[in-house]
């Protein structure tokens, strides 16, 4: 019965052009994410969803014609197509989520600066020594918008873009690269990296509410106390906090006096 279902399956010229074309889709999306070095995140992004989506897609389509063949014949057809659709959603999803921050800081490590031998290297490497884990690579994102994020995985990393160097002092700029040292040490980085390529891609953005939760608040609270705990005051954080919100909101205020 199985190698039946299985010669069937094949033999179809129906079945086995849609196996062909979605394998297509996926390597065609593969090759444009490769080549496309110089596109931004979001389409990068997007073109992960798709490889991943076609690649899934033609498994899920020959398990489930075996498994249910019934749900191949009159109205249980548009279920079944329902269901496997909605299944591979889900899998290129979860996939996604995950590789998804791995392509992202890749991304902007391609287009960043290491920065090495600076007084804020030293600062970070001796707090990092202190805490018995291993100093985290400091990046340089050449971006007017002010910025910073961590990567945990693998290397761990700091990004920092230079807007944040226009307008803010020695002082700030340590408060916040602590409290990204606070968020490799928690290992929170990819979650927080997850949740914001989930707000770049329609497809991820029923979970950006629930990766970005409470739990990710309690977190930037623990992070900021620790930044602080180790400088001995909040006031540093704190004002850069208020800088980079002036910032945002008059360049807010800039874009919608220009319409």
């Amino acid at each position: 019965m199985c190698t039946e279902c299985t010669l069937s399956f094949f033999l179809s010229p129906l079945k086995l052009g849609i196996v062909i074309m979605s394998f297509a889709i996926a390597a065609t999306a593969l090759i444009m994410l490769r080549r496309l070095k110089a596109a931004s995140a979001k389409k990068r992004l997007t073109l992960l969803y798709i490889h991943l989506f076609a690649f899934v897609f033609p498994f899920l389509f020959f398990l489930f014609y075996r498994g249910c063949q019934s749900y191949f014949s009159g109205c249980d057809q548009a279920k079944a197509i329902a269901t496997m659709f909605g299944l591979t959603a889900g899998i290129a999803t979860a996939i996604a989520l995950a590789l998804a921050p791995i392509v992202f800081v890749k991304r902007q490590s391609g287009k960043s600066i290491l920065l090495q031998g600076t007084s804020l290297n030293n600062c970070l490497q001796e707090h990092s020594l202190q805490l018995g884990i291993k100093p985290p690579k400091l990046y340089v994102i050449n971006s007017a918008t002010p910025v910073a994020f961590s990567f945990s995985l693998f290397t761990p990393k700091i990004f920092l873009s230079a807007g944040l160097f226009d307008i803010l002092g020695k002082k700030e700029i340590e408060a916040i690269i602590l409290h990204e040292l606070a968020h490799i040490i928690s290992k929170a980085s990819v979650l927080r990296l997850s949740a914001h390529v989930a707000r770049l891609l329609s497809p991820f953005s029923a979970l950006a509410n629930f990766l970005d939760g409470s739990s990710v608040g309690d977190e930037e609270a623990k992070a900021d106390k620790f930044a602080a705990g180790i400088q001995g005051t909040a006031r540093h954080l704190d004002s850069a906090k208020e800088k980079i919100i002036k910032f945002c909101r008059e360049k807010e205020g800039k874009e919608s006096a220009s319409f």
